[in-house]
């Protein structure tokens, strides 16, 4: 019977019970027994079992990993254990055989607590204290700080199945699927997990690209890649934005980037396994498969090579460090770091078996999942010390049958927002730290701590040009630290700009296109196009924007007869720096001859061939048409013939010259130039015919002012 209790439990044998009382009584009498109140005098508890030893209720972000040992009076003739799971109240048991001696939760509810009672012939004994997850005997079940996703392998009657599932970062002794089923149940080995520590990419048949909380019990997958093939090792770019993976072809690989959210892959390039990210967002560390060396490659299609790293032959699973400090890598059978910048490689402990995987939970803590001497697997953290590896034991060991293929610390974290790599010398970089408890923050620019730390974002202004390394630390109240590292590369320098079209003085188009080209180290990322207009009597207006931040390096014109345009532009490299504005590139566009003023002898014909439909004609000698102007330069706009004569040309009633309208086959629209004026012409032009007999057609007048 329970100790305590007044009546015996009426499932235990009859025999046992028997056996058990220290005096001899008759059957009526046991029967008595169980239906009073209270023990017989003399009669003894029945000897269930005392309470499990050790209870650890563990959680992870998609359940809860509860263990125990057994109870320190019996290890053997237990029937099995229960579970007792209460929430507000409402208690559930779980039944656990004899062989376990851990049950797992697939679900987390808030206000959850849980003990462990032991159960044997007898019945059931005493449980142990209720407690939640994570926490003292009594509070709330609270998310954990941290827990670390992994792919694991179980086999059963000879057949493998690989999931995603968490366990608990300290005393996990099982598995916690993140799905009981859907696409988690059925995953490629290699996974990796995103900068902000709330989500996980992997894939399936190595044919798929998936992305899944892993902060959120049951989350629903997302597809952002179908119909691939030999998709094998993966990289979450620090920003969030991207994520590089390589794809295995016959005899060789290739190293492509699509979106966090889908998209178009593009292909940085082949013969290139195993992509990490660098914090600047912009390089990978790959494995060049032809040298066997590690590279560093700029993460675009046809990614140029910017460093290759002696001694780094053999190196397998290559991953750079949140800081940008350190690649981590295998090499045989040992944990190898060396630093991004170059140098030689440090060897670490040599592990005598090969490796899984490798990852960076911390900027000097590795996550190291590798085999054992037995077969089956173990995870390890290896912290890394002035890029030193060394061994710290073990984190957790699979149950038989079971092996972690590959392993990523998981949990909510500060995080940077996307910023572009390269920036002008003001910086505004926003962070985040939604989801995390309340933070003591500290901000560190190349070394200079600036604590605490102002609201998100963190300014700094005149940075130097040249690279950069800010890093962001939260310190939450228990201790527990939060850090992100974004390199930024500040460029003070503008960019240059420059007009290369249109060529002409004069257009008799109602377009004109203006094409224009800049040039920067780190790429021009928009422009500014502006212009002013003249009529052909007055002064320029001011200037007003055409188009303001294009991309584009050409832009169409709308032109309006008799006015001069003047245009100019101006570069915006990435940084946001400014070039300075072009000289103007200047053009007009003739007036009709309808606005000049006529003597008497002139007639006004139409016809599609003249500018605009119409010219003013004659045969007469010695009259006129004119036009009051302001200009530099001027244009007549006539007809050549074989049978056209020639003009006189007056300004502000001074003969300056003539011009010829000659020529053996006729142009329409011909642009004649005007003798220059001696100095700037505000007044007026007159042109008057030379000779009688001969054609004239005046078509339009162009002035310029430039």
């Amino acid at each position: 019977m329970r100790i305590g209790s007044p009546i015996l439990t009426l499932g235990v044998p009859l025999r046992n019970v028997l056996l058990r009382l220290a005096t001899p009584i008759s059957l009526s009498a046991l029967i008595l027994t169980v239906a009073a109140p209270a023990m017989a005098s003399g009669e003894q508890a029945a000897a269930v079992p005392s309470v499990p030893a050790s209870v650890r209720v563990k959680g992870t972000f998609t359940g809860i990993d509860v263990a125990w040992a057994l109870p320190a009076d019996q290890g053997t003739g237990l029937t099995g254990f229960v579970v007792h799971r209460s929430v507000n109240g409402t208690e559930s048991t779980y039944p656990v055989p004899p062989t376990k001696l851990n049950w797992q939760d697939t679900e987390r509810i808030p206000g959850a607590t849980y003990s462990v009672a032991a159960v044997d012939a007898d019945g059931e004994g005493p449980a142990s204290t209720p407690g939640p997850a994570d926490t003292v005997p009594g509070a709330p079940v609270a998310a954990p700080a941290d827990a670390i996703t992994v792919a694991n392998t179980v086999t059963t009657d000879g057949v493998s199945r690989t999931f995603l599932g968490q366990i608990a970062v300290q005393g996990a002794t099982q598995v916690i699927p993140l799905a009981t089923s859907g696409p988690t149940q059925q995953v490629d080995k290699a996974i990796a997990a995103s900068a902000d520590g709330r989500q996980v990419v992997f894939s399936q048949g190595q044919a798929s690209l998936w992305t899944v909380s892993a902060v959120v019990p049951h989350a629903q997958p997302v597809k952002i890649l179908d119909g691939s093939s030999g998709i094998t090792v993966k990289s979450w770019s620090p920003d969030g934005t991207k994520i590089a993976f390589e794809r295995e072809q016959s005899g060789s690989s290739c190293v492509e980037i699509i979106g966090a959210t889908g998209g178009t892959p593009i292909r940085v390039g082949c013969n290139l396994a195993a992509p990490s990210w660098l914090p600047d967002n912009q390089t990978l560390i790959v494995k060049d498969q032809v040298t066997g060396k590690l590279q560093r490659v700029r993460a675009t299609v046809g990614g140029a090579v910017l460093t290759t790293y002696a001694g780094t032959e053999l190196a397998q699973h290559p991953v750079a460090s949140p800081d940008g400090l350190w690649i981590a890598y295998f090499k045989n059978t040992s944990v190898n770091v060396i630093p991004v910048a170059g140098g030689t490689p440090v060897p670490a402990y040599p592990y005598g078996t090969s490796g899984d995987s490798i990852s960076w939970a911390k900027f000097n803590l590795l996550l190291v999942a590798r085999r054992t001497d037995t077969g089956s697997s173990t995870l390890q953290q290896v912290p890394v010390n002035d890029g030193r590896p060394y061994v710290n034991g073990e984190l957790f060991v699979p149950p038989a049958g079971e092996t972690v293929e590959s392993a990523v610390w998981q949990g909510p974290r500060l995080t940077i927002a996307p910023t572009a790599p390269v920036v002008g010398p003001n910086l505004s970089v926003p962070y985040e730290t939604t989801g995390l408890p309340s933070l003591s923050v500290s901000c560190e620019l190349d070394g200079v701590k600036t604590e605490p730390c102002p609201a998100s974002p963190f300014k700094a202004s005149g940075v130097a040009a040249g690279r950069h390394v800010l890093r962001i630390r939260g310190i939450e109240v228990g201790g527990r630290g939060t850090e992100a590292y974004r390199w930024l590369t500040v460029d003070s320098t503008a960019p240059t700009a420059r007009i290369t079209g249109p060529t002409y003085d004069v257009t008799k188009a109602a377009t004109a296109t203006v094409a224009y080209a800049g040039s920067d180290d780190n790429g021009v990322a928009s422009y500014d196009v502006r212009w002013r207009i003249a009529p052909t009597a007055g002064n320029f207006g001011a200037y007003a924007s055409v188009k303001s931040g294009t991309t584009a390096t050409s832009v169409a014109i709308g032109l309006a007869a008799g006015y001069e345009y003047c245009v100019s532009v101006r570069a915006r490299d990435v940084a946001g720096n400014l070039s300075g504005w072009t000289a103007d590139k200047c053009f007009s566009r003739p007036s009709d001859d309808r606005l000049m003023g006529a003597a008497k002898g002139w007639v006004r014909a139409s016809n599609r061939a003249y500018y605009l439909g119409t010219a003013t004609a004659t045969s007469a000698k010695g009259i006129s048409v004119s036009r009051s102007v302001q200009a530099k330069r001027l244009f007549l706009i006539a007809t050549k013939c074989a049978t056209c004569g020639g003009l006189n040309v007056y300004y502000n009633g001074k003969y300056v010259g003539a011009v010829n309208l000659y020529k053996a086959t006729t142009e329409y629209q011909a642009i004649i130039p005007l003798p220059v004026p001696a100095t700037f012409l505000t007044g007026s032009v007159l042109l008057t015919t030379r000779t009688s007999g001969q054609i004239y057609q005046v078509d339009g007048l162009a002035v310029r002012r430039t």
